[in-house]
């Protein structure tokens, strides 16, 4: 058991170096889009939301959660209890693992269709990494995870592709009460994971964004 917590992370590169030692999928499956999340990108996110305050003894929930980066380094951030949810069970069994090797027991794993879940009351902070649509039957799947995000969420931190912004923006203005501050431009590097893979490494560049909305 790894014995970690807040205390211990005295700086963004401690927390993205502990990120990175949360393993990603052991069989990715293409049509859920499933690529790890990127270490620096994760930090950035729950580095930003607990400088502000908003982990400690708050509630979180990780929507798409694979195998539980955000959710995981929220929890050892000091947040009282997360909810990690995925479609795929088989993330979700990776992720518990790596709650128990951590000695988490404030971490819940549901598996549901971001879509189609029920849950009760608001969260203080939302993180995901939605699917980006790459495949074409999810196309506009990341606005409605985002959609789901801000009705149980009073922060959102969320990942979008770049050439999406202006879209991403104008959507969250529409919905009213929102505002989105972009914390990061980056470049994701998605290893070499599916048979159609010709490339040792693609690159996509996306942005990572903090949206509140206190008036929801």
């Amino acid at each position: 058991m790894r014995m970690v917590r807040g205390a211990d992370i005295r700086r963004l590169r401690d927390l993205e170096l502990l990120i990175q030692g949360i393993p990603g999928y052991k069989s990715p499956k293409l049509n859920l889009e499933q690529y790890i999340t990127d270490a620096n990108v994760v930090a950035v996110a729950i580095w930003d939301a607990y400088m502000r305050n908003r982990l400690t003894n708050a509630r979180i929930l990780d929507l798409g959660c694979g195998t539980g980066r955000f959710a995981i380094a929220a929890a050892l951030m000091g947040a009282r209890q997360v909810i990690c949810i995925d479609i795929d069970p088989e993330a979700l069994a990776i992720a518990k693992e790596s709650a128990n090797d951590y000695g988490l027991n404030n971490v819940d794993f549901i598996a549901s269709d971001v879509r189609d879940m029920a849950l009760l009351g608001r969260f203080d902070v939302v993180f995901q990494n939605p699917p980006f649509g790459i495949q074409s039957e999810r196309g506009g799947l990341d606005i409605k995870f985002l959609a789901t995000a801000i009705n149980h969420g009073n922060m959102v931190y969320t990942i979008h592709k770049l050439n999406t912004l202006d879209y991403v923006h104008n959507k969250v203005n529409s919905w009213g009460g929102c505002v989105m501050n972009v914390l990061d431009k980056v470049i994701i590097t998605i290893p070499l994971t599916y048979k159609h893979h010709r490339r040792r490494i693609y690159k996509t560049e996306a942005f990572l964004a903090r949206i509140e909305c206190p008036g929801k």
